[in-house]
């Protein structure tokens, strides 16, 4: 018995495959989902995703962070960015290197914008003081 994998990203579809089962780690641990397991849902964090297709090769998928779900025997994994490779080597290189770049990034950014909201709010509060804006903020 064989399930389907289909792997989503901002982008589009990454793989629509059939597997034999799949190991990834998920918010409180690691998993395995076999074709017989429950329906499923979790959050996935930063790593490798393995998974043995029909031919019962292993294969490897870097996941930076998404939400994976078996309904039936339909699994679906929703993420923000994934990479197929046959080096474990470099997916792991990729998750400890390029992921928490990514995620420093984001931070940096968010920080930026938390100050550009606060100038902002500022600006209008001392316009509004000002007698230079007619109603609230």
């Amino acid at each position: 018995m064989l399930m389907q994998l289909k792997v989503f990203s901002p982008t589009g579809v990454v793989l629509d495959i059939p597997i034999r089962k799949i190991d990834f780690e998920g918010i409180d641990g690691y998993w395995t989902l076999l074709p017989k397991h429950v329906d499923y849902v979790n959050a996935l964090t930063p790593s490798i995703v393995s998974y043995t297709n029909e031919n019962n090769e292993t294969k490897y998928m870097a996941c930076n962070k998404g939400v994976i779900v078996k309904k039936n025997q339909d699994v679906s994994i929703s993420t923000k960015l994934a990479i197929l490779d046959d080096s474990l080597e470099k997916l792991q290189k990729t998750i400890e290197i390029d992921f928490k770049a990514m995620d420093e990034e984001r931070k940096e950014v968010n920080t930026t914008m938390a100050r550009l909201e606060i100038g902002l709010v500022k600006g209008l509060q001392s316009l509004k003081q000002d007698g230079g804006i007619d109603g609230g903020i």
